[in-house]
């Protein structure tokens, strides 16, 4: 059922290369295609470890990561003591489709950019199998946030399965790979959209909907719903977790964009404005709901404090998404659709605005945590336990999620606050000072050890904003870093002493954006809008966790 092998000669070389390269210089040290290098040995390298080759059947399909050493398939361990009723084997080799989106992009890219073609068609076979082998009758397939497939049984496997019957469907800002599965088959990929957001979305009219969806029937046209509005906050039958939303408008407008039908698009705008109207008049902060739970947990566990002030459409962004990864999802719509995708820039835009204003502190570089009333709160806010984790009430330290939608927020406006935001979150990330205003002179830091990919990927549209050739440079001095620290034995992996490689990582993907970018390609490659995966369970030993804790977070011993 597993296999061991050693790491290709090439992938050695390259490694070799690349720490080879590594001396002082003032801009970057890697020669010209050495990113295309890497990426391409780790392509190969997934093909030739990664495809399925357990159990009775062996497919296209791909397992999720593994091990840089063995090249061991990444493997989920159920508790010993039984989950509920769950009826599965009690170990899973992972194949979650959704944790393979951008690996999808990635091989795309990578045929785009060598003529080769035999890396897209990998990404194809595995998602035409799929297609043909991992989708319930529904529509919806054997993938995201609960649910996966399991390779040595090859049998559909996740939270909440129990006795042949499928369990929760979940997405949170996976964003697919919507125009790779069009161009492998319209017809499933049309399906599958409408029974998402179908199976999702519990009132139409009023688009209370819940991040957990269910495997059942779907009834046509659902874009014929009437839709109504309506008042909001309301208590709800599920919970209206933004970033599932984003990934609901994500599809719809894709569907829209690929068919040329207009209807859902027409969805995907009214799901968003739902978190507008649902903002402060004054401030105009907004939470990660639009509405609340029926147990109303946020208010017996904070009421005595807090009355009817805080709740979960109140709390601006307790789960940290509405002001990073949506944001982006937002703005990257906008920059693709143009003028037919103008509400999705405006609503990031007045997000990120509303952030700047009221929950960044320039002091120490963080957000408050705050009442969308701009109410800052704190850690001793908490009287009580329950729902509310303590650190939810911390400030919070911007990561480069919410560095790029500033990024792409001063992209689409030019806004001064825009670029304000931009330079000081920049000094937080030791890139050196952008300069007060652009085209003044700045100190860009070329030494940064910065090694995050949606760093690259947020230096490279502040270089097409401003056509500054030195965001260029430093995305280049990044891409080092990210080589350096995340790439080794022919693979990515989060960090130099990391076991496991998981094939979804954006690092490659980003390192081909600038290696586009450098070589001034014209070749159009894969959109990204931030997406990230996960898998989320009950894992041995760690109770409810995810993949990145439970697999990828292994250390070398």
């Amino acid at each position: 059922m597993t296999r061991r092998f050693s790491c290709t000669f090439t992938a050695w070389m390259v490694l070799l290369l690349a720490m080879r390269a590594f001396a002082a210089d003032a801009v970057s040290t890697m020669p010209a295609g050495e990113y295309l290098t890497a990426v391409r040995a780790f392509a190969d390298n997934a093909v030739k470890f990664g495809r399925d080759v357990y159990g009775p059947k062996h497919t296209p399909l791909f397992v999720d990561g593994l091990n840089v050493d063995t090249h061991e398939p990444a493997v989920w361990v159920l508790p010993s003591k039984p989950v509920a009723d769950w009826k599965m084997p009690p170990r899973w080799i992972m194949s979650d489709l959704a944790s393979q989106q951008n690996f999808f992009r990635t091989l795309t890219a990578l045929t785009l950019m060598t003529g080769e073609p035999k890396y897209k068609q990998a990404a194809v076979e595995a998602t035409r199998y799929a297609f043909a082998n991992l989708r319930h009758p529904c529509g919806l397939l054997y993938w995201g946030g609960h649910t996966a497939w399991d390779l040595d049984t090859d049998q559909p496997v996740g939270e909440g399965r129990t006795d042949g019957v499928a369990g929760k469907h979940e997405f949170k800002r996976h964003y697919p790979y919507y125009e790779l599965m069009w161009e492998i088959d319209p017809k499933v990929t049309r399906e599958f959209i409408e029974s998402f957001w179908s199976n999702h979305v519990l009132d139409w009219s009023n688009l209370d909907f819940n991040r957990h969806g269910k495997y059942n029937p779907v009834p046509p046209s659902p874009w014929d719903h009437t839709y109504v509005g309506g008042p909001i906050p309301f208590i709800g039958k599920g919970l209206t977790f933004i970033h599932s939303a984003s990934d609901l408008c994500y599809a719809a407008a894709m569907l829209s964009v690929l068919s040329g039908d207009p209807k859902p698009m027409v969805w995907a705008k009214r799901l968003a404005q739902r978190y507008h109207d649902a903002c402060d008049p004054k401030t105009g902060l907004g939470a990660d709901n639009f509405s609340e739970e029926q147990t109303r947990r946020f208010v017996k566990q904070c009421g005595p404090e807090f009355g009817e002030r805080l709740t979960e459409a109140t709390f601006t962004s307790v789960y940290g998404c509405r002001y990073r990864f949506v944001s982006v999802c937002q703005f990257k719509l906008a920059e693709r659709l143009g003028p037919a995708g103008r509400e999705f820039g405006q609503f990031g835009l007045a997000d990120m605005t509303a952030y700047a204003k009221y929950a960044y502190d320039p002091s120490d570089n963080k957000f408050w945590a705050t009442l969308i009333d701009g109410t800052k709160l704190k850690p001793s806010d908490r009287k009580r336990d329950g729902y509310l984790l303590p650190r939810w009430f911390d400030k919070r330290v911007p990561d480069a999620n919410i560095f790029w939608a500033y990024v792409l927020a001063y992209k689409l406006s030019g806004d001064r606050l825009m670029w304000d935001m931009v330079r000081n979150l920049a000094r937080g990330f030791e890139l050196g000072d952008f300069g007060s205003q652009p085209g003044t002179p700045g100190r860009p830091n070329m030494q940064t050890p910065a090694a995050d990919p949606l760093l690259v990927f947020a230096l490279l549209d502040l270089q097409a904003a401003t056509k500054d050739r030195a965001f260029l440079d430093l995305a280049r001095r990044v891409g080092d870093n990210l080589i350096e620290e995340q790439f080794h034995k022919g693979f990515f992996v989060s960090g130099k002493d990391h076991l496991f490689c998981k094939f979804d990582t954006v690092a490659p993907l980003a390192l081909l954006y600038l290696e586009a970018a450098l070589t001034d390609s014209k070749v159009q490659l894969p959109a990204y809008c931030g997406g990230q995966s996960y898998f989320h369970c009950s894992f041995e030993g760690q109770g409810r966790t995810y993949d990145t804790n439970a697999i990828y977070g292994h250390l070398e011993q």
